[in-house]
């Protein structure tokens, strides 16, 4: 029996296990009835990227084969995300990239690894990640509907040049100092996570200075790795709920500068305040200085507090967690606190929040994609629920 003969039920059954993009155009010039097949496997796709993945709604081109690319702008009629890097370019010709992704009117995100910015002239793109973005670039992205975007944090410097009135999440990194923020109001920012200190050159720490530009934040994910940050007391912000605070080469928090900051966010719902845990002569212990006291005092200054994570964190004991249950009781308030003692316990209290490692996670959701994550696993791009 040969396998044309198979219903074509069969045959796309088959297809779907095929996520190489090699080996797709390979099957799609097999015949026309392949063709026709193929075509209708890859409307499942939605995300073509360098690394390999199982899903049927991911493919990757990252391997040993040549790819025809001729027949790619017949194909991915559903595209959301295209990687683009210095391998595929390799093996497709920019001609055919270009065409291909012109075809694409569903695409909302690019990621581009460093130098590949060109592409950046055909699309009208909501979503951009790349290393490299800024000056001729970022104009590039001045006309588009940009709603989020995966950058260095030279962007964030030059801010104040360009419009991104659209812009919903803003993830930065870098090394280094950085000026004070004196760009526009970011009034649709939702999301802002700096996975790098941002400190100006004097090392004062600058992030919560950003922050008071975009009034309607609702998450944010810092690290700082100094104990001098700017603040300005005589604002509140009314709308942030989730806070995670990464400490990073800081032996002891200083509390009197740490509580300014916890003082401006009275809205908080969700606040981990954790740094990096080690293993020390067969223990597992915490990389920064804290003392219970603080816990004591954070619950009282923050009234809609139910999440509270200070894994990582030395000092803090089990008489901590015995005065946020003494309290909750008295007061009638639900708590859930995590230290070292119980670090485990926050994945099965919180099922729905992802520690999976994955440069695209599924739904605009800080707390679901990012909260419990690290600073280096944070994804590239958060893709509402109403694209998939």
């Amino acid at each position: 029996m040969s396998i044309n003969d198979l219903p074509d039920d069969c045959l796309l059954a088959i297809f779907d296990y095929i996520n190489y993009l090699g080996d797709l155009t390979d099957c799609f010039k097999v015949c026309n009835k392949w063709s026709y097949l193929i075509a209708e496997r890859t409307k499942k796709v939605k995300y073509l990227m360098a690394i390999r993945s199982d899903s049927n709604d991911s493919v990757y081109f990252t391997g040993l084969k040549p790819i025809d690319g001729s027949c790619l702008k017949t194909l991915f009629s559903n595209l959301l995300i295209a990687q683009l890097s210095e391998e595929l370019l390799k093996k497709v010709s920019r001609k055919d990239v270009v065409a291909f992704l012109e075809n694409q009117k569903s695409l909302k995100g690019l990621i581009l690894s460093d130098h590949i910015t060109s592409y950046l002239n055909f699309f009208d793109i909501e979503m951009i990640c790349s290393n490299c973005l800024g000056g001729h670039d970022t104009i590039k992205l001045k006309r588009f509907n940009v709603k989020q975007i995966h950058t260095m944090l030279d962007l964030l410097r030059n801010l104040h040049k360009y419009n991104f009135s659209n812009l919903e999440r803003l993830s930065i990194t870098n090394y280094g100092c950085a000026k004070w923020y004196i760009g526009p109001v970011l009034a649709k920012l939702k999301i802002f996570e700096c996975t790098q200190p941002f400190n100006d050159l004097s090392g004062i720490h600058q992030s919560f200075h950003f922050i008071d530009s975009c009034p309607n934040l609702q998450s944010a994910y810092i690290v700082v790795n100094r104990d001098r940050y700017f603040v300005n007391e005589s604002l509140e912000h009314q709308f942030l709920q989730d806070l995670v605070i990464y400490f990073k080469d800081i032996a002891r928090i200083d509390w009197n500068q740490l509580k300014r900051v916890i003082l401006k966010y009275p809205k908080l719902k969700h606040l981990a305040l954790r740094a990096k845990l080690t293993r020390k002569n067969g223990n597992i212990e915490g990389s920064v200085d804290m003392e219970n006291e603080w816990i004591e005092q954070l619950v009282h200054i923050l009234p809609n507090l139910v999440l509270l994570d200070v894994r990582g964190c030395r000092g803090v004991t089990q008489t901590a967690d015995d005065y946020v249950q003494h309290y909750c009781k008295r007061y009638g308030r639900s708590i859930k606190f995590y230290f070292n003692e119980n670090r485990h316990e926050i994945k099965s209290d919180w099922p729905h929040l992802s520690t999976k490692i994955e440069k695209i996670s599924r739904g605009f959701d800080f707390m679901k994609n990012c909260f419990l994550k690290r600073p280096h696993e944070l994804p590239c791009f958060l893709i509402p629920i109403e694209y998939l």
